[in-house]
């Protein structure tokens, strides 16, 4: 019989973002084990795959208000029923956890906030309070997508049970693309078929270094366009730096794209010139698909210190490191050899994380889920 697991995330969505992304690839990779049920308040998935349960949004625009209201209704939802609920949230139930971000403890300690500032903010307090409850109750599991953040955490919340380090899993291609399917790519998404294509993909376009990238472009000697994947409402912030894009340049926002296979086959490499991320799925993405990688290294991205440095990617020292991006698309745009080096090593890379890898090490920790009977179709 198989495992009923809930899940219980905000945004249950592809296109989401990282976290969220890896909610529904890991879900989807349990499918054949588990029957699924999804609790959350955003949800575009098939109801053939998943059921689900949505919840309410509050009437108040307050993420806090809201992080509390989801809290409570989630676990008056999944109290019975399940034999494992699996939490992407901060809340203060679950019996696993999977924390992919910096944790609310460890950015206030980053920051160097004072107590009495804490201490007069309902939201921090709040955020703090749902935090401690998610990562430190008794019988929860928490599992970190990466060493750093899971140690880093430890350092902030010396009283954290023992815990697990899963990585996140990527589907890996059975063969990479053709000249000609990459040339229909980019003829599919409206680009030019015979320039320099660099992809870049990310929400928020600053955190992730957009800017960066649109400087070096600047400075490069050949033509490229450069494909930017997002949301689109802070695009207008960078049309001064695309103004300043001369003859044979270009720069398309082409918004959130749910074909993803057809975006990396498009690309020449991938720029992800981070100012912070623990371990982006958008990098093992594109490594899967054979597309050389651009990005920053520790302390910006911690993914940055399990990379060969021109052997698994191209790693840059920091996120505004102009000169060394333009050296680095310039290399990849010239040097053949160099390009298809980073395109094979880091599909060797992206494979030691594919999803069964995932997937076998969250059934590992689901057995150890207490007080659930667990059934024996749990894996």
């Amino acid at each position: 019989m198989k495992t009923k697991l809930a899940i219980v995330t905000r945004n249950f969505s592809k296109i989401g973002g990282g976290a969220e992304s890896l909610a529904v690839s890991l879900a989807t990779s349990m499918l054949g084990e588990c029957n699924i049920t999804v609790v959350s308040q955003d949800f575009d998935q098939s109801t053939a795959l998943f059921t689900h349960r949505r919840v309410p949004k509050l009437a108040l625009r307050s993420r806090w208000l809201n992080q509390l209201w989801f809290s409570w209704y989630t676990k008056r939802v999944t109290r019975q029923g399940f034999d494992v609920v699996h939490s992407y949230e901060n809340v203060t139930h679950g019996d696993v956890q999977t924390v992919s971000v910096k944790t609310v403890h460890a950015s206030l300690k980053q920051k160097g906030m004072s107590s009495w500032r804490i201490a007069l903010s309902p939201r921090l307090l709040a955020y703090l309070w749902l935090e401690k409850k998610r990562l430190c109750s008794p019988g929860h599991q928490s599992v970190f997508v990466s060493q750093f953040v899971h140690d880093e955490t430890r350092e902030v919340m010396p009283r954290l049970p023992a815990s697990s380090v899963v990585p996140p899993g990527v589907d890996i291609p059975e063969r990479r693309f053709t000249l000609i399917e990459k040339r229909t790519a980019r003829e599919t998404l409206g680009l030019n078929p015979s320039i320099m294509t660099v992809g870049f993909v990310g929400h928020d376009f600053q955190k992730k270094g957009l800017g960066t990238l649109l400087k070096a472009a600047v400075q490069l000697p050949f033509d490229i366009q450069v494909m930017v994947i997002g949301k689109p409402v802070q695009a207008d912030q960078y049309a001064d730096l695309v103004a300043l894009f001369g003859p044979g340049k270009t720069c398309r926002f082409m918004g959130v794209v749910s074909d993803m296979p057809t975006a990396y086959a498009a690309m020449d490499c991938l720029a992800h010139p981070t100012t912070q991320d623990v371990f982006p799925m958008v990098i093992l993405e594109a490594m899967a698909k054979h597309v050389p990688v651009i990005t920053t290294t520790e302390p910006y991205n911690n993914m940055g210190s399990l990379l060969v440095h021109y052997g698994d990617a191209i790693l840059l020292p920091r996120p505004d490191d102009i000169q060394g991006l333009v050296t680095a698309l310039s290399a990849i745009f010239l040097n053949t050899d160099l390009r298809l080096k980073l395109a094979e090593n880091g599909f060797l890379f992206a494979k030691k994380y594919s999803w069964d890898v995932a997937k076998s090490k969250y059934y590992e920790i689901y057995r150890r889920v207490p007080k659930r009977k667990m059934q024996s179709g749990g894996g």
